[in-house]
């Protein structure tokens, strides 16, 4: 399998331009996906990387060979994969990628469960936003992808994978509970006022919440950017400013902070996604299942906690 490891570098390289990128997409080292690419030179005797810079090139050996062996290399793969079934107990390793409030919210401990009820069945866990996570789908780094689209924006649509609906994530306004918001009208002009509290340029949440305001014809103030929801709550509570914050994950509100429906009511679909020549595999359709019902189990309506 030597081969297929370096054909998945080759390919993670083309696709990023630099083995530090193309390490942190395959989870591994940059002296290890240096070394799987040499292999994979000496073992098809062809100089497949030059030198350019500081950076590595391809060839156009290298393109040829993408071309010509990855989807054979894939192919064989799934079939060399060991069946996931011994009895009546599932065997296997499954690798599962999810965002993070999700894995806060029940995938860590549904992993944990999984692992607990078979004992021939082993996990790993990756925390990845639903780009990065599709991605690493795409690529066979991954096995499930926990993923989420804002209500209005489709999923990625890919011919290799499919998605599971599993249920709708409704984002609250949270503010402090003194905060003229709690008996105002709420409009989007008075939101667009307000300093909000975001994940950041290029994040998923970000340009929905850009988006949300932009179809009302406005455009929100961002004042402070934070990755995770649960700093999103913090930085209410310090008085920075307000949040969209979905209630998968939040954790539980401090005294003197509230959530407060917005006016457009906006949700998140969450889904689990797979690759769909593996998505009847035992031991991957279980894992995916149980992940879902926990997600779904864990979004039932709480404006306030």
């Amino acid at each position: 399998m030597d081969e297929w490891r370096g054909l998945l570098a080759l390919e993670a390289l083309r696709d990023h331009g630099t083995v530090t990128l193309a390490a942190e997409v395959l989870r591994l080292s940059p002296s290890a996906v240096s070394q799987q690419l040499k292999r994979l030179e000496h073992g098809t005797g062809r100089t497949l990387t030059v030198q350019t810079g500081r950076t590595l090139t391809l060839t156009p050996a290298a393109y040829a060979l993408l071309e010509a062996a990855l989807p054979h290399a894939r192919a064989l793969s799934e079939q060399l994969r060991p069946p996931s079934t011994s009895g009546t107990s599932l065997t296997g390793h499954v690798r599962v990628a999810a965002f993070t409030t999700a894995l806060r919210a029940g995938v860590l401990a549904g992993v944990a469960d999984l692992r607990r009820a078979h004992l021939r069945l082993t996990c790993t866990l990756v925390e990845a936003d639903p780009d990065r996570a599709h991605e690493y789908l795409v690529r066979g780094t991954v096995d499930v992808a926990v993923v989420h689209h804002w209500h209005g924006q489709p999923l990625p649509v890919h011919p290799e994978l499919t998605h599971t609906p599993v249920a709708a994530d409704v984002a609250d306004i949270v503010c402090r509970d003194d905060d003229p918001l709690m008996t105002s009208a709420r409009s989007f002009e008075e939101l667009a006022s307000r300093d909000w509290i975001s994940t950041g340029p290029g994040t998923i949440c970000h340009e929905w919440l850009c988006h949300l305001f932009a179809q009302a014809g406005h455009r929100p103030t961002i004042a402070t950017h934070l990755t995770d929801f649960a700093q999103h709550v913090d930085a209410v509570t310090a008085g920075l400013g307000i949040a969209l914050v979905p209630r998968l994950g939040r954790p539980d509100l401090p005294d003197g902070v509230a959530a407060i429906p917005h006016p457009s009511a906006p949700k998140r679909m969450l889904a689990t996604a797979t690759r769909t020549n593996q998505a009847a595999d035992p031991a991957i359709a279980t894992v995916r299942d149980h992940l879902g019902e926990i997600l779904a189990s864990g979004t039932h309506d709480r404006p306030d906690n």
